[in-house]
């Protein structure tokens, strides 16, 4: 096969990319605002390449632990926001050509709102420079969310059961 020819799990990427980016424009979003919210610069522009496994948004090393965690977590709480409020909208529609878009969004948002490995990477870090007596904090909410992580497909797993969770609550 040519170097020219992209490699099924790039093909695999662009699919995947392509089936559910709205929900990973705005999980990189939330990671965006988080950063806004913390004072942390943003480094260029944030990367979605279609066919790589992950998108990213630089900014400058976090020291806050925070400011770390809430960039890590950011979008859990922005993307299971716009899962429920897209899922309890698409309920009330009234019309498929309404609906079926709308519970596309839900499950986009939902499937995307876990961190990834990379998001979570820092957090031991910042939890070291906590004051003394405050890193056992630290750490007992760091450790749950970087093990979480670093399970391979915890996230898209999770993002599924967060999708059945929400619709069974937004059901009428």
């Amino acid at each position: 096969m040519s170097d020219r020819w992209p490699s099924l799990a790039a093909l695999y990427y662009a699919a995947e990319t392509a089936l559910i980016a709205p929900g990973i424009v705005s999980h990189e979003a939330a990671h965006l605002l988080a950063c806004r919210l913390a004072g942390v610069e943003v480094v260029g522009t944030s990367i979605l390449n279609p066919f790589a496994a992950d998108a990213s948004l630089d900014h400058e090393r976090v020291t806050s632990f925070p400011a770390d965690l809430l960039i890590a977590v950011a979008p859990l709480l922005l993307n299971t926001a716009l899962a429920f409020g897209a899922l309890a909208l698409a309920r009330t529609a009234g019309t498929p050509i309404l609906s079926i878009p709308l519970f596309w969004l839900g499950a986009c948002f939902a499937l995307t709102a876990f961190p990834s490995v990379g998001d979570t990477e820092t957090l031991f870090e910042t939890a070291d420079d906590l004051p003394r007596l405050l890193r056992p904090v630290g750490y007992l909410l760091a450790a749950p969310v970087r093990a979480f992580t670093v399970v391979p497909g915890s996230a898209g797993v999770a993002g599924f059961a967060l999708l059945l969770v929400l619709f069974g609550l937004t059901r009428t």
